[in-house]
């Protein structure tokens, strides 16, 4: 992680990981695993554990339902944005700082292939799912932090001003970080919704159209065209092998997986 991501300020105590017992439960290995990242000169670990465990990544969609079903107590969050503006937004990504294909064929695929999860995760787990629109929450944050805060049994909060996350500590040379930090502190700006129609062309719209029309539909977003687009075969089978690989990796042993992060 510190390779990774250089000039954060995390100061990881490696000689703790050894110290971690075997055999744990997924929320008392991330307990022990909160030791490695502290910004005190000696880790200190919540003998109670943590409150909550955050974990933000797309790929666990692929995984979600261990989660939910092992421990009820999970809460999932299914973020859904248009297809198109998530293909534009990857477009313009730097590839370097992300460290993914900006390939957009490749990129709806798995976006369809992420999002037609949705439905047998909430006939399995209707009270630990919940849908959430991107363009609703930019169009009217308060509403829909109000619904997750409900939905996690929390108090309310009231979205206030933006508060800047402090970024003088990050090494300036570090892209990915850099970025980071930068996109945390910019402000919900609605009008980027429909941004997508100024960066993709007539062509990829159709195809985002054809290959998502059922999706799309069911999440509630218009589709302007109603074009067939064939998918070539070669992009059908990478994602394939893209879903394969990830399931593939998760049920390795975590000795191995801590072999591939090296």
């Amino acid at each position: 992680m510190k390779r990774r991501h250089p000039g954060h300020p995390w100061q990881i105590q490696t000689e703790e990981v050894a110290k971690i017992p075997s055999g744990l439960d997924y929320f008392s290995f991330m307990n022990e695993l909160s030791t490695l990242f502290t910004t005190e000169s000696e880790s200190k670990k919540n003998t109670q554990g943590p409150e909550w465990i955050i974990d933000k990544n797309p790929v666990n969609t692929l995984h979600v339902h261990h989660f939910l079903k092992e421990y009820p107590q999970t809460k999932a969050i299914f973020l859904v944005r248009d297809p198109r503006a998530n293909v534009a937004s990857r477009m313009q990504s730097q590839n370097l700082i992300h460290g993914r294909t900006n390939h957009w064929r490749i990129n709806i695929l798995r976006w369809r292939g992420y999002n037609r999860y949705y439905n047998k995760l909430k006939d399995q787990f209707p009270h630990q799912i919940h849908l959430l629109r991107y363009e609703d929450f930019a169009l009217n944050p308060q509403q829909h932090v109000d619904e997750l805060c409900d939905f996690l049994r929390i108090h309310r909060i009231t979205l206030e001003s933006p508060n800047p996350i402090p970024s003088a500590h990050i090494d300036q040379n570090a892209a990915r970080l850099v970025k980071k930090y930068r996109d945390l502190n910019a402000p919900i700006n609605p009008h980027a919704i429909n941004r997508w129609s100024e960066i993709l062309d007539q062509e990829i719209i159709e195809a985002i159209e054809d290959i998502c029309k059922t999706e799309m539909d069911f999440f509630g977003y218009s589709r302007k065209t109603r074009v067939q687009v064939p998918i070539p075969i070669k992009f059908r089978f990478l994602v394939r092998c893209y879903n394969l690989k990830e399931k593939l990796i998760f049920s390795l042993p975590l000795s191995l997986k801590l072999k591939r992060l090296e």
